[in-house]
């Protein structure tokens, strides 16, 4: 998709259409609700505008939905926000049962013409796709599906100083907050462990170094790790009882995180526990085997520790800066004692004839 900057500058100069123009025809003045009545456009001035392209037979579309919705319907009351639907659906039939879903308005099916104008206006190659216009019709970003996902309702009003300030408050988060009080609020509802099945209290965390490991049973790159960290998990509780690993599932259903949670030895979150997308959110989980190192502060100390554990194993603990530095001057000390000792062995074997010479494995001809 093309970026909203770019798209600021080609839909949102002199050359932008009228509002009223964007969305009408000669014909219509109306956007419709899924209940047939009629909305003028004109009542939309002064409006912040999210020009919403899906369809029902787009499966990422059918997951987005409903997150626009909840984000819908807790701005919706402020009155100076709207969505209006712009269809990619094959019939009126379908688009019908698709819109009956939704609480905003949208362009009338029968009017393709409007439709495909947008669609081209603002450069729609993928859907689902949201375009956050302001209440002059000026392109705010065309990048809302990804800040709804991100930020949800937090992101309003969706100008790019509120979404770099959102951006700066959860880096600061991931670097200099704790994240005990995300575990504590919701303790009732503690982390399981494999053993037996006890209930371990999460205050039992606290001064710990451990892992957030985000990982599902569905996902190869995920069940090809977990038997490399439950290696070098138990080489390092073997001799540090103050580590801990916390499994966050991304698992369908039930029997799919019992069953991969069954060969763990560490904790996990209960599958389904409202503080999984919080944490997700807070560490931009953007992918998985995500492996997420917090020290015993409550802060987090690094998120390449599954890098660090493919390269280095149990020797990576406790997987600070300071650590690192330890092993790279460990291997250069070590690169430095091979390098006397390959020239010692040259020496040893004596300089080679004139007109030779030798790279420790063969001697050539000069």
């Amino acid at each position: 998709m093309a970026r909203a900057e770019s798209n600021v500058v080609e839909t949102t100069n002199n050359d932008c259409p009228d509002f009223t123009s964007l969305l009408s025809t000669s014909e219509r003045d109306f956007l419709m609700r899924n209940n047939r009545d009629h909305v003028k456009i004109e009542s939309l001035r002064e409006k912040k505008i999210g020009l919403y392209f899906s369809a029902s037979w787009c499966r990422p579309c059918l997951r987005f939905t409903p997150t626009l919705v909840e984000v819908y319907s807790e701005l919706s009351p402020k009155g100076d926000f709207e969505i209006i639907f712009v269809s990619r659906d094959e019939n009126e039939e379908i688009f019908n049962a698709y819109f009956s879903k939704m609480p905003w308005l949208a362009i009338p099916y029968s009017d393709s013409e409007t439709r495909s104008r947008l669609d081209d206006l603002f450069k729609v190659t993928g859907i689902p796709h949201l375009v956050l216009l302001d209440e002059s019709g000026k392109v705010l970003t065309d990048e809302g599906v990804s800040i709804i996902l991100k930020h949800g309702e937090k992101g309003y009003p969706f100008t790019h100083e509120k979404i770099r300030e959102l951006t700066d408050l959860e880096e600061k988060a991931r670097t200099e907050e704790s994240i005990k009080p995300i575990f504590i609020r919701r303790s009732r509802r503690d982390f399981r462990v494999i053993s037996d099945g006890d209930k371990v209290l999460v205050t039992s965390l606290v001064g710990k170094t451990f892992l957030l490991y985000f990982s599902a049973h569905w996902c190869p790159p995920c069940r090809a790790f977990t038997p490399k960290l439950i290696e070098v998990y138990e080489k390092i509780k073997s001799k540090n009882e103050s580590f801990e690993v916390v499994f966050i599932s991304s698992d369908r259903d039930q029997v799919s995180f019992d069953e991969y949670y069954s060969g763990m030895p560490w904790l996990a979150l209960p599958f389904g526990d409202a503080r999984k997308p919080l944490l997700s959110k807070i560490f931009n989980v953007r992918g998985i085997p995500m492996l997420i190192t917090i020290g015993p502060t409550g802060k987090m100390v690094t998120k390449e520790t599954r890098n660090l554990i493919m390269a280095h194993g149990a020797d990576a603990y406790p997987f600070t800066d300071e650590r690192l530095k330890e092993i790279e001057t460990r291997y250069e000390k070590m690169a430095l004692e091979e390098g006397k000792k390959t020239k010692a062995d040259e020496n040893e074997e004596g300089n080679p004839e004139e007109g030779w010479s030798c790279d420790g494995k063969v001697c050539t001809r000069v």
